[in-house]
């Protein structure tokens, strides 16, 4: 017997084929992905005690996580159902056990046909109860709010012809047309490519290869991705490679209905995959061409070579595992990242995007590997020189450029305009966003800093990175609850996110729960890779809530390891500010400053420096750095 379609309870109707929650008025409860799953899970088991073990089991398929993210994903539930007192009307905890859904609910019958406007619609008939002692009530206002709320349901889905200014698209990861014949890279490499193509076009919103890498595997619903990814069209596919030969089959999916907007199947040698990308990507074009050109945008055609790319087989394949593995934002990750784009770039010197991967993988290393800046800053330089040299208009090597002047050289102007000349030859590139947003945010500039922020995320809605970033930053404008949905969704995505954790301890001492944010805290010092920046974050928490005796074991241990390795010397200077000791912090901000410490860019504003302020030598800093003439901006951390 197949699911019921739409379940009542309290104030709301679950309608389980759209993944979404009506409320009383008609309006949609806005849940992330997750969040629903959990609610869904509840709801198809009323009165019944569901354990921690099984939830996290289904909430988690496949992966390993721990209780705490259970407990945030429930408490997320309450917080968006009302559920206050907690458990008091629909999610009742069960100690050291698990949770169970105490609300009646009703099965709505959804067999019965909407009635003929102009008249108010019937009630929709009560046809089963998962409760039939417990029946729910629907009487007066209710039951007109609820019929209305189920005819809102049954409305016919508004057209995507209609113009809107700009047409948004996913391409996922293409499927395996036999699981035993997988080949991953490729899977995610044709998405990557086709999304490189798409993104030059005018008028066209491409999510980015972040935001879809999760939906890799042969299992994915093209329909609900769309949803989750918010977008008027997807393109999906699967594949096949035997030995030399690659068959490839397409279609481009309309996300309101599944309908098919084109499809075609393609056989060729695997040499041949470029020429394959490209009739794919000039396909899915002609396809969308009339909704851009309705939309204002320009349905121009694609460049015959694709800016930045490459036409080597063994390049392309180094590339995309390097992509993959940059990804974790980790050092040993980044360091088989950067090895990985070395081995591209030998079998095609040509290839700019994997030069623009390698200055990336470079320079994540400064802030997730404690890499020397000395190591990092010429050859990240030279790698964005050569891509530009090779493609003087790649957005992805402007974008990078904007980096290279804002964290290497504190160059705020040249960094600015670096960041918006890559947005101007495409505003598809996320980073590009989120370069100029840290930017502004730093020179009192929120509002527009806030919207390329968020942007960004729009652009990559599935990376935990700026999710993260996002929340960290609501979070210092005092917008707690906007923070703590943003943070949830980066858990949604990466439970062990451990910049995720970092901005989570801060949500708890802003709550006043100082023994959570130290175990949050705690967690990042272990997922970080041995990363001093979470270290002494933990150390200076545990010396401001008076345990002064194990963060100076910490500074310690990271004193010990400076004698033989590089270690930031703004880590070690976080530690002695907040261990009182002043001049030692003092000594330790212009070493870094010496060093060119990326973290420098944050010096304003970053309440790490509480205390040294007014200080005459961190007065000087600013002005060195040429931070002293921007009024209060806002620091993530």
């Amino acid at each position: 017997m197949p699911a019921p379609e739409l379940l009542a309870f309290g104030d709301f109707v679950l309608q389980r084929s759209q993944q979404r929650v009506l409320q009383r008025d008609g309006t949609e409860l806005v849940l992330t992905p997750r969040l629903f799953s959990a609610l869904q899970l509840l709801v198809d088991h009323p009165d019944t005690l569901l354990d921690k073990d099984r939830l996290m089991r289904e909430l988690w398929p496949g992966l390993v996580v721990e209780e705490n993210n259970l407990s945030q994903t429930i408490s997320s539930l309450r917080r968006a159902l009302g559920d206050e007192p907690a458990g008091s009307r629909y999610i009742q905890t069960v100690p050291r056990r698990g949770f169970r859904f105490i609300a009646p609910v009703t099965v709505l019958d959804d067999a019965v046909p909407p009635p003929a406007p102009p008249a108010p619609p019937a009630a929709p008939a009560i046809v089963a109860t998962r409760q039939p002692a417990r029946r729910w009530a629907l009487a007066g206002g209710a039951a007109v709010a609820l019929t209305g709320a189920w005819w809102w349901l049954r409305r016919p889905a508004p057209a995507v012809n209609e113009p809107s200014g700009r047409v948004t698209l996913a391409v996922l990861p293409f499927k395996p047309l036999a699981a035993e014949s997988r080949d991953e890279l490729l899977e995610l490499g044709m998405a990557d490519s086709l999304i490189t193509r798409l993104s030059l076009v005018p008028g066209l919103v491409v999510r980015s290869v972040g935001s879809v890498r999760r939906y890799a595997g042969s299992e994915q619903d093209p329909v609900r991705a769309a949803r989750e990814l918010d977008v008027d069209w997807i393109v999906d596919g699967s594949l096949q490679r035997r030995g030399s030969q690659l068959r490839v089959s397409a279609r481009l999916l309309r996300a309101s209905d599944g309908s098919a907007g084109w499809s075609d199947s393609f056989d060729a040698q695997f040499t041949g995959v470029f020429d394959m990308q490209d009739q794919i990507s000039a396909r899915v074009l002609q396809a969308l061409a009339p909704r851009l050109q309705a939309g204002g945008g320009a349905a121009t055609g694609l460049p015959a070579k694709p800016l930045g790319g490459t036409r080597n087989t063994d390049a392309y394949e180094f590339y995309q595992a390097a992509t993959r593995h940059a990804q974790a934002r980790r050092g040993d990750s980044l360091r088989k990242s950067i090895a990985l784009f070395g081995q591209a770039l030998q079998a095609d010197p040509g290839y700019a995007l994997a030069h623009v991967g390698l200055a990336e993988a470079l320079r994540e290393t400064l802030l997730a590997a404690d890499a020397p800046p000395s190591d990092v800053f010429q050859p990240a330089k030279q790698a964005v020189q050569r891509a530009l040299a090779l493609a003087p208009d790649l957005a992805a090597a402007l974008s990078e450029q904007g980096f290279s002047l804002y964290y290497f050289d504190f160059d705020w102007p040249g960094a600015e305009r670096g960041f918006r000349r890559a947005l101007a030859v495409n505003p598809n590139v996320a980073m590009a966003h989120f370069g100029l947003a840290q930017l502004l945010l730093t020179q009192d500039r929120p509002d527009e800093g806030m919207q390329h922020l968020r942007t960004a995320r729009e652009l990559d809605p599935m990376s935990p990175f700026l999710n993260t970033l996002e929340a960290g930053y609501l979070l210092a404008r005092g917008q707690r609850e906007a923070a703590r949905s943003r943070l949830q969704r980066a858990f949604d995505i990466a439970p062990d996110f451990y910049l995720a954790h970092r901005t989570q301890a801060l949500l708890h001492l802003a709550d006043g729960q100082p023994d959570l944010a130290l175990a949050a805290l705690r967690r990042t010092a272990e997922q970080a890779g041995g990363n001093s920046r979470p270290q002494a974050l933990l150390g200076m928490h545990l010396a401001r809530l008076g345990h002064s005796a194990e963060a100076r074991g910490i500074l310690a241990r990271l004193l010990q390891r400076s004698s033989h390795q590089f270690v930031p010397p703004i880590s070690l200077a976080v530690l002695h500010n907040a261990l009182g000791e002043t001049t030692l912090a003092l000594d330790a901000l212009e070493r870094a400053h010496a060093a060119r410490d990326t973290q420098l860019v944050f010096l304003k504003d970053d309440p790490r420096w509480t205390g040294l302020r007014e200080q005459p030598r961190f007065l000087a800093l600013l002005k060195q750095l040429k931070l002293d003439g921007y009024g209060p901006g806002l620091s993530p951390s």
